[in-house]
């Protein structure tokens, strides 16, 4: 049984994917991985593969993309199609669109492994929990198992899948996990939907072990020898004790410089002091939005501009680079808000302020709020893949606060520019002020915040 794994390049490792194929492999079942940007002839790589089955991983506004792909390939080729990943699992009635036989909620690695063992033994596949399988033209809808909660148990991410391509190998900046999941209840986030779906399905919020995660790095810092990790989950610094003592363990034996993501509320100077000493130079942490109203009552952030100028200070205090996360064009929120958002940011002095145009995705709170009270028709394909060109909700001021979207980090560089900002938002000029947005994102990701070594843009296939 041959497993194919399909990703589009996206600056970053597939990690969802690669977990599965670890997974896979440790069963037994032989794993291949392309990456459709960096092959000039795909298709004749497929033949080669020959796949029997042929899974993706996809999220709201990249899912169009991945189903035109499948129903193509579908053309051609006789293969069980799966589909995984957060549009999925929050949109399951993707099962319905053409081409697609099999869709995941939540977490992957054992009701895939369930359904690669079945569809080898031809057994039944109706019944596996957390899929929806469509057989015959008719759908099959299961429930959802309880969460993994040993994730020691579980075998690294299979870097040598995506290896094969030297862009990933050569990549200076590794993405690692500690933990899964987060017990906030952001009205736009995920995560209260992914929560309630699991509700009574086990513990939402699992860390690894220091150890685990140690054995981890130090097999990457041998193989790969990348100049940074990044660790990617929501709230690393979640659990405190683990947070000090794993900091502790990673000065001593793998002391590479790392970015972590935080939150504001959690933040106090002896974390920061440890995070330093362990080597972060840059910490993630959003504001979302800087009138006090939106953040605490809409967005339900419960932090107040005391943590936030409080944190930011110890922040610059002991040295740490900051990439601070907000929001615009969200619902019932004006254009004098968006400038407090950027008013407040300009106290926090962030290396650089990381912006959004708010995006309803589905079974989120502030999506049914979007539609109750008009800004949205629920049309889940009017999603792009980027969250930075357009809204798809419609309210008073939405095209100002598309152009204000481009000019957001520029005006809080360069506070006396916002006059100007203020009248060049009235102005249809989306596409020069983009161009901008992007020039000043791409200086900060390779000088202020370090996100991107300059020497990864020039890696060729």
């Amino acid at each position: 049984m041959k497993i194919l794994f399909i990703y589009k390049y996206e600056f970053v490792e597939p990690l969802g994917i690669m977990y599965l194929s670890s997974f896979l492999k440790k069963y037994g079942y032989d794993c291949y991985f392309i990456d459709i940007k960096f092959e000039s002839n795909f298709i004749k790589e497929l033949q080669k593969i020959s796949p029997d089955i042929i899974a993706y991983s996809v999220t709201t506004g990249k899912h169009k993309f991945y189903l035109k792909l499948n129903q193509e390939l579908k053309k051609k080729f006789k293969f069980f199609s799966f589909f995984g990943g957060p549009h999925c699992t929050f949109f399951p009635e993707f099962i319905y669109e053409k081409g697609v036989d099999a869709i995941c909620r939540g977490e992957g690695e054992f009701p895939f492994l369930e359904l690669v063992g079945n569809l080898e033994k031809e057994k039944e596949i109706t019944e596996i929990k957390n899929l929806w399988i469509k057989l015959n033209n008719k759908v099959y809808k299961n429930e959802v198992r309880n969460l993994v909660e040993d994730l020691d148990g579980l075998p690294f991410p299979d870097r040598e899948l995506i290896s094969k391509y030297k862009h990933y190998k050569k990549m200076h900046r590794r993405f690692i996990l500690t933990g899964r999941g987060c017990p906030y209840k952001c009205p736009y986030c995920f995560n209260h939907s992914y929560n309630k779906l699991y509700q009574n399905k086990g513990k939402i919020v699992r860390k690894r072990s220091i150890g685990n995660v140690i054995k981890e790095l130090k097999f990457i810092k041998k193989v790969y020898s990348p100049r940074r990790f990044r660790f990617i989950e929501d709230i690393f610094i979640l659990d405190y004790k683990w947070t000090l003592d794993f900091c502790d363990v990673y000065k001593k034996q793998i002391d590479i410089p790392f970015t972590a993501s935080l939150r504001f509320d959690l933040v106090n100077e002896e974390i920061v002091k440890a995070l330093k000493g362990a080597g972060c130079i840059t910490v993630e942490a959003a504001v979302e939005s800087g009138n006090e109203y939106m953040r605490n009552n809409v967005l339900k952030r419960n932090i107040s501009e005391k943590q936030i100028i409080e944190a930011n200070n110890l922040f610059h205090k002991y040295g740490l680079k900051t990439f601070v996360q907000n929001m615009i064009g969200l619902p019932d929120e004006t254009i004098d808000m968006a400038f407090e958002t950027i008013a407040f940011n300009i106290k926090c002095k962030p290396s650089y302020s990381w912006v959004s145009i708010f995006q309803p995705y589905p079974r989120t709170e502030l999506c049914e709020y979007s539609k109750e009270k008009g800004y949205f028709n629920d049309d889940v394909d009017s999603f792009e893949e980027s969250f930075f060109n357009r809204s798809v909700i419609e309210t008073k001021d939405i095209k100002e606060m598309e152009r204000l979207h481009h000019l957001f980090s520029l005006a809080v560089a360069f506070p006396i520019f916002i006059p100007w900002v203020k009248i060049l938002i009235k102005l249809p000029l989306n596409k020069f002020y983009l161009f901008l947005w992007h020039i000043h994102r791409a200086w900060c990701y390779f000088f202020k915040v370090k996100f991107i070594d300059l020497s990864e843009l020039f890696i060729r296939e």
